[in-house]
Formats: C-alpha cells, sequence, structure tokens
C-alpha cells in the first residue's frame, strides 16, 4: 500500500468550500488526516493547498507565508458583504481621476495597515461566527487587526472596473481593502471577482485541478505531492551521522555552533524536522520544535 505524505497544490473552483475540497481529497487518497491552509470562500478560486498524512503539521506555517491574489473591484457602489453577492446598500456618482487613483494605490507599497474584519466572514466572536450575526441582521463590535500589503499592481482599468494584484501577509481581507482604497477617493466599491495566484511555494501555473486528480493512479497521486522539507522555507542545518539516534529521538542536545533560530534540521542527510537552536552559556541546546522523521 502506498504511503501518502505532503502537501498538495490543488486549484479550488468556485463553489467550493474548502472544507469541499478537503472531503474530496480524503475520498481519492483514500485517507482521514488530510487538511487545508488558508481558507478560500466558495466564490473565490485559485490555490488551496492540501495537506495529507504527517504534513498536516506543515498548515500552521504554510499559512503565515505571503500569498497574492487578482481581483477586480467595481467602483460606484457598496453591498453589505463588500463584494457582487451581497446586497446593494447605496451607490453614488462615478467621478474617477486615474491619476489620483494610483498615487493612492502606490501609498499602499509594502505598508502595514490596521483593517475592521467585515460581518460577512467566519471570524468568531463570542463563539459564533461573525457571518451568523450579520445574517441575523446584528452587527458586533470588532478588533481591527494589523495586516501588511507588500505591492498593489494595476493589471487593468475599464470604465469604473478596476482589476488588480495585491501580494499581502495571513489575515487580509481583499474586498475590505478594496473598500478602503475606493474611499480614499471617496467612492464606494465591491470586489467582482477573486483568485488566490500564489500561497508561499505554491502557485496556480503548477496547481492540480479536482478533475485532473480523479483520474490520477496511486504512484502518480504521490508524486505529485510536495515534501515537507520541500515547502519549509527555513534554513536548512546538517549534523553529523553520530548525533542521528538523539535527534531523531527528538531529545535535546547542545553543540558549540553559532547559529540560532528555527531552521530545518537534518541528520546523516536525512530531514529529521524543524528544530530551534536556543542559546546556553556559550553553546546552543537543539529543541524538535515539530517532528517529521517516522522510526522504521
Amino acid at each position: 500500500m502506498v504511503e501518502f505524505n505532503g502537501v498538495l497544490n490543488v486549484y479550488k473552483p468556485i463553489g467550493y468550500t474548502s472544507r469541499d475540497v478537503v472531503n474530496i481529497v480524503k475520498k481519492i487518497y483514500k485517507l482521514k488526516k488530510v487538511g487545508h491552509a488558508g481558507t478560500l470562500d466558495p466564490n473565490v478560486t485559485g490555490v488551496l493547498p492540501i495537506c495529507i498524512g504527517s504534513s498536516t503539521k506543515l498548515v500552521e506555517y504554510i499559512q503565515s507565508m505571503g500569498k497574492s491574489y487578482v481581483g477586480e473591484m467595481t467602483l460606484g457602489i457598496n453591498t453589505d458583504t463588500l463584494d457582487i453577492w451581497g446586497n446593494v446598500i447605496s451607490s453614488k456618482e462615478i467621478v474617477f481621476n486615474k491619476k489620483e487613483f494610483l498615487e493612492k494605490i502606490n501609498m499602499y507599497n509594502d505598508k502595514k495597515i490596521l483593517q475592521l474584519p467585515p460581518m460577512f466572514s467566519s471570524l468568531k466572536k463570542d463563539g459564533k461566527r461573525l457571518y451568523e450575526y450579520a445574517r441575523a441582521g446584528i452587527e458586533v463590535e470588532r478588533e481591527k487587526r494589523e495586516v501588511h500589503i507588500y505591492s498593489v499592481d494595476i493589471l487593468n482599468i475599464y470604465q469604473n472596473k478596476i482589476r488588480l494584484k495585491v501580494k499581502c501577509s495571513k489575515g487580509t481581507y481583499i474586498r475590505t481593502f478594496f473598500n478602503d482604497i475606493a474611499r480614499e477617493i471617496n467612492q464606494f466599491s465591491y470586489m467582482n471577482s477573486l483568485c488566490r495566484d500564489s500561497y508561499g511555494i505554491f502557485n496556480i501555473e503548477n496547481s492540480i485541478t479536482l478533475e485532473k486528480l480523479k483520474t490520477l493512479d496511486e504512484e502518480k497521486l504521490k508524486s505529485i505531492l510536495k515534501k515537507p522539507q520541500d515547502v519549509l522555507l527555513y534554513e536548512r542545518i546538517d549534523f553529523s551521522k553520530k548525533h542521528f539516534k538523539h535527534i531523531s529521538n527528538g531529545l535535546r542536545k547542545t553543540f558549540d555552533i553559532d547559529k540560532e533560530g528555527v531552521f530545518k534540521i537534518y541528520c546523516d542527510n536525512i530531514f529529521i524536522g524543524i528544530g530551534e537552536l536556543i542559546p546556553f552559556e556559550n553553546k546552543k541546546i537543539l529543541k524538535i520544535i515539530n517532528m517529521f522523521y517516522r522510526q522504521k
């Protein structure tokens, strides 16, 4: 029987929840241990990393990685969900100066901003999802959260529609960002499409569709999985064979080494896991944070 362990770069189509995709992959791989990194709303398409087997430990690491989206915003209309699928609550005449808009966009490059999470979102407040309150017509107090906009590029402008590519940090709400940009020029806007085209090392060009996934045999399914060590962006550090038993059992050990911080830990050229070198007197203690090596 083929053993599956790794990360799958799935293209999530419109109309599917992230959980739907997990359930489909579970059925294809005949596995129970499957999870996803970075939820996509049903109406959003694009890259959805699916973690399989012991690689479900990678979810939190992938979610901390940068990502990028390509989306389109429409000026002049405001909806209760800040996207095309909501109810129109206000509109205004479009007075749109392209030069002014470009100047406002450029202000957001490599900028940390505070965002107010939209009411129609899956964040929880007192044990309930925000969208549950919103559907009941209740608006609750939310705290603004800091996010990092790495870059914003205008791909196209046509009448009152603007297509943008946004590279950003974890926790960024693109529909909120689009509306915030519109307010900079005294306008409303809603998001009418969104696609996540990259997430960490994963990009849309090498993603696989659910239809294609269903046609693959076990060996091919295994071959398209990214190994945990290839997903992690930490620097690699190698230890000699004589330390293998100690390190592979997750025991702490002191080393006379200059480096400190979090690394991908290898021993005898075998990937062990994620470890941290912690200063102790004039040396460093190696602490394994997440073990990926499996004893045979």
